[in-house]
């Protein structure tokens, strides 16, 4: 058996909402929207870090990109998969800022993938460059518009990112 807060709802039911009466559209785990991704009205939340949390958000967007450049495009999503798993229970503004730059990173991981298959069938060559560097462009782009963001406190919604993490 383990210990729920007095507060939480039991495993299947339904916490109280706005009005305290069990409906599923008052707050989620974290204060916000029902479920972990949105606000009200399907809205991504709005946070605002404190503290370290802007440093830690910072040196995660610049790990997926450092893991990125070493490896080729391969190994960008390490960094922040390991933010996630440490901060996702504690901190909602590090959660969605390792989750967001998981997943663009894993979308770029896929793209990556993609040219390489391309790259083998020799016809397609030109694609994979072209696939190449599309990856490349959008992957130093976004990360540096994300440590901007990150730097003002801020969670940036990186494009192109397939929602494996919340």
């Amino acid at each position: 058996m383990s210990y729920l807060p007095p507060s939480s709802p039991r495993p299947g039911e339904v916490g109280p909402g706005p009005s305290g009466h069990g409906d599923s559209h008052g707050p989620g785990p974290y204060g916000y929207g029902p479920g972990y991704g949105h606000g009200p009205g399907g809205q991504p939340p709005q946070f605002r870090a404190q503290g370290d949390d802007r440093t830690i958000a910072i040196l995660t967007h610049l790990s997926g990109l450092v893991g990125a450049l070493i490896s080729a495009g391969w190994l960008g999503f390490v960094g922040p998969l390991v933010v996630w798993l440490v901060h996702k229970d504690r901190n909602p503004f590090l959660r969605a800022t390792a989750a967001g730059s998981f997943n663009f990173n894993l979308s770029m991981w896929l793209l990556n993938a993609a040219a390489f298959v391309c790259f083998a069938t020799i016809l397609l060559i030109p694609v994979a460059i072209v696939l190449w560097l599309v990856a490349g462009v959008l992957l130093v782009v976004c990360h540096i518009l994300a440590v901007l963001r990150a730097n003002k406190g801020e969670v940036y919604r990186y494009p192109l990112q397939l929602p494996v993490l919340r």
